[in-house]
């Protein structure tokens, strides 16, 4: 965790709410009151308010109201703090007990949209951050910022601290990890195997693995680091087909009519309502116009997402926009000169403002772009 704002105004809700923190976020919080003295004195000055943020206020607390209240109690203080001085300006909008900072807010109030460097765009956009929810088998919905562990017993560790949620239910007990648009995942399920889930995606799975086997379900894409266990096979389930392993590490795709496999280590049996196929390292099982096919896999291209990496290879611009849409939570739209079939190549990392990729990708085509909030237009030059 790296100390950004988004990082940093999470860690003062918890403090805000008296709840816990976990070693990692005071190192981040440590390390961010340390850049600065003003960042001290304006952390000093917010916590002091203490009686004014009980939890109960805060979960029921206006935004605009909130920032308001803040500012008065100081103002009466007489303290005279250059908000646009401190190191990381701070505005505080309270939502649910969340706190965001933002150096570069734009008027429209999404945290995600920054200041542009480019004359050309209204604004710049934020890449994807850590983060999503999980909604319990009961129908209980919480929301994880940093890191998800399920227990060998079922229980649940979120952001470092153990929850209390009860699991000795005889009956298989399934939960849902939902990482939407704009965020992406780890979690370790509760046979240690681990899961990097991409943005829009889902992923069902039992607080156990009880049984003769271990199943989860996908909708969107997840890399799976599968524990080895010879007496429980490992099974992904999407909509058009089932992956079958036994200890592996390979990545799986559902998007839209398109499923896919594509196996790094191990192998795997591939199976729809047709036909079954077993793969090997650097093949991919695509399932696709109702057809199951075994192709050879480009790796790169692959596990870019999960290597924090853009990577297109004779992409065309509907591929290279799918991708866009789920990692900056866009709104694209084409225009009607825009050649389907034209197919382009080059790579950036993922971690970078949208204008970033947008460069990118003027450098290698004969496109042009024109940004407004999220809402992109992609046009011939």
């Amino acid at each position: 965790m790296d100390t950004n704002p988004f990082d940093i105004a999470a860690i003062l809700a918890k403090k805000f709410k008296m709840e816990s923190i976990s070693e990692r976020e005071e190192t981040v919080l440590s390390n961010w009151l340390a850049e600065n003295p003003k960042n001290q004195m304006l952390f000093d000055e917010l916590m002091a308010q203490g009686g004014a943020f009980q939890s109960h206020w805060l979960d029921r607390i206006d935004d605009e109201a909130a920032w308001a209240a803040v500012q008065r109690r100081l103002d009466r203080k007489r303290r005279k703090i250059s908000w646009r001085a401190v190191a990381a300006s701070i505005v505080v909008l309270l939502s649910a007990g969340l706190f965001w900072l933002s150096l570069d807010r734009q008027e429209t109030g999404n945290p995600r949209y920054v200041k542009s460097e480019v004359s050309k765009y209204a604004n710049d956009v934020l890449p994807a951050d850590m983060g999503a929810k999980i909604i319990l088998a009961g129908g209980k919905e919480l929301r994880v910022s940093d890191t998800l562990r399920i227990n060998r017993d079922g229980q649940i560790a979120v952001n470092g601290i153990e929850s209390s949620v009860a699991m000795d239910e005889p009956r298989e007990v399934f939960h849902t990890l939902v990482v939407p648009a704009a965020n992406f995942f780890k979690i370790t399920l509760s046979d240690g195997t681990a899961v990097w889930v991409n943005s829009n995606s889902e992923l069902r799975f039992p607080a156990r693995f009880d049984g003769t086997e271990r199943r989860v379900h996908l909708t969107g894409e997840a890399y799976f680091e599968v524990a080895k266990d010879k007496a429980k096979p490992f099974y992904v389930e999407t909509k058009d087909m089932q992956v079958r392993v036994l200890g592996t590490h390979f990545n799986v795709s559902a998007y839209g009519g398109k499923s896919k496999t594509s196996l790094i280590e191990g192998s795997v049996e591939v199976a729809t309502e047709e036909k079954n196929v077993v793969i090997v390292p650097g093949q991919r099982a695509e399932w696709s116009n109702g057809r199951l096919k075994v192709k050879h896999a480009d790796m790169q291209k692959d596990l870019a997402w999960k290597n924090n990496e853009f990577y297109f290879h004779e992409d065309n611009i509907l591929n290279i926009a799918h991708q866009l849409e789920h990692w900056y939570d866009l709104d694209i739209t084409l225009s009607r000169d825009v050649s389907l079939t034209d197919t382009y190549s080059g790579g950036i990392r993922r971690d970078v403002r949208l204008s970033e990729v947008l460069k990118m990708l003027e450098f290698v085509s004969n496109l042009d772009f024109k940004l407004t909030e999220n809402k992109l237009l992609i046009r011939k030059k």
